[in-house]
């Protein structure tokens, strides 16, 4: 991991301008926020391969029509819940992998922030490009954010970019190729992860905090419009959700407009 020190006993430092730490705090905590959720609707549901019979998983599930409704939560809860056992066993070995290294790159404070603005741009992703009747949920999205901020990373610190562009190549191969799959939270949080992660580490130091908090800002509010102009595409939905079944009208279909 690439770091600077100066010559007068100052802490080193790594390209994101952030101290060096022995180890993360924050991806674990992730994990077991995961993990605790994942409990609550395994118990629930009373089985951990279909949680779908969850109240958690059916009032927290992102569906878009809910969240041009009002339930803007919905964009955050979703990257907590799974469907399976296999399903967050699969996303938080990724979280572990890919998650420490990051944050030690980046800080903690940098890549909880990383990792929640890869989570909303993975979610408005969903809403721009899903049905407005479907459900996603899981952690795969920020998770793709925290590879699209590690290429950009290694790249900066001219670090060996091969095994990364395999595993990066082989999980959008795996994203198109199995249904069920979210492609949408996939490439969202790619994305916006990789453009977080570049305003993390190219900035020059002098003006770095500047850079890289004026990038999230930026990246915050372009999402926040982009989430606001679908949702009026989208209209109000009235909805009835249960963990037996998901159903959705337009609002317009009860109540025409005048």
């Amino acid at each position: 991991m690439a770091a600077t020190a100066g010559s007068r006993g100052i802490a080193p430092r790594t390209v994101a301008g952030a101290r060096l730490i022995d180890r993360p705090l924050v991806t674990p905590v992730l994990i077991a926020l995961n993990v605790v959720a994942f409990l609550l609707t395994a118990f629930q549901s009373g089985s951990a391969t279909d949680l779908s019979g969850s109240q958690l998983f059916v009032d927290g599930a992102l569906i878009p029509a809910e969240v041009a409704s009002g339930e803007y939560y919905r964009l955050l809860t979703a990257g907590f819940l799974h469907g399976s056992l296999i399903h967050i066993a699969a996303n938080m070995i990724s979280l572990f992998f890919l998650g420490g290294p990051l944050e030690r790159i980046l800080g903690r404070g940098r890549f909880l922030t990383h990792y929640l603005v890869s989570l909303f741009g993975a979610s408005v992703s969903v809403m721009l490009f899903s049905e407005p009747v479907s459900v996603t949920i899981g952690a795969s999205g920020a998770i793709y954010g925290l590879l699209g901020a590690l290429v950009v990373a290694f790249k900066r610190m001219r670090a060996d970019l091969r095994q990364l562009i395999v595993v990066v190549a082989l999980n959008v191969w795996i994203t198109f190729q199995f249904p069920g799959i979210s492609w949408q939270g996939h490439l969202g949080g790619l994305v916006v992860g990789a453009a977080i992660g570049a305003a993390m580490v190219y900035p020059p130091s002098r003006t770095r905090n500047a850079w890289q908090w004026g990038a999230v800002a930026a990246m915050v509010v372009a999402l926040t419009v982009t989430l606001v102009l679908r949702d009026q595409a989208i209209g109000p939905w009235i909805c009835e959700t249960s963990p037996d079944r998901i159903s959705c009208i337009p609002e317009y279909f009860i109540r025409p407009p005048r």
